[in-house]
């Protein structure tokens, strides 16, 4: 397994980053998929990223970036199932890229409702600014880094001076079938 490095957030919260290994050639596809999605849907989602960034529920509305979301989705699943000493599957809540350009932040925040959140990065350059998790962690991205964290855990994203291209992701676990008819969907990708 690739090597999975651990940090933790007020000494009890941990924080993962490892890599996917792709190839030069699958990352640039990745980023092609992503400039061509973002030509078409070019008005951005309005939240605490001040940036461009996709709806939420990207992955509802296209199929080009299934496969990627798998493979995310499996190294969280590895991740975390070593982790805990478990065998769950992770599904997917939520999906969507953000593209920051010089200037763009994000706002302090967490992500209610669901266990876990994930950037993968795509295509960063080498000026831009670090993912924090408040207090002190700061990790800075790198193309084709894996970054999961619980989804309560507070992170913000200074204002950068370098391009950061990723996708990110909230997952969970399958909900129980008592769960109320209106409570979130989640997909699971096999």
């Amino acid at each position: 397994m690739q090597e999975v490095d651990v940090y933790y957030v007020k000494g009890k919260y941990p924080v993962f980053t490892t890599f996917l290994n792709h190839s030069l050639e699958e990352i640039r596809s990745i980023k092609e998929q992503i400039i061509e999605y973002r030509k078409g849907n070019p008005k951005s989602n309005n939240s605490n990223v001040k940036a461009w960034h996709s709806s939420y529920k990207t992955h509802e509305f296209t199929n080009c970036f299934d496969d990627i979301n798998r493979r995310i989705i499996s190294k969280c699943d590895i991740i975390l199932n070593e982790f805990n000493n478990t065998n769950d599957r992770l599904m997917l809540h939520d999906m969507w890229i953000n593209m920051y350009e010089k200037g763009d932040y994000t706002v302090n925040h967490a992500h209610i409702g669901v266990k876990y959140s994930c950037c993968y990065y795509v295509d960063v350059e080498e000026n831009c600014s670090p993912i924090k998790f408040p207090p002190k962690l700061e990790i800075n991205p790198k193309n084709d880094m894996l970054v999961l964290f619980g989804a309560s855990v507070y992170h913000e994203v200074p204002p950068t001076n370098g391009k950061r291209t990723l996708i990110a992701m909230n997952l969970s676990y399958p909900k129980l079938p008592t769960s109320p008819p209106n409570s979130p969907t989640y997909i699971q990708y096999s």
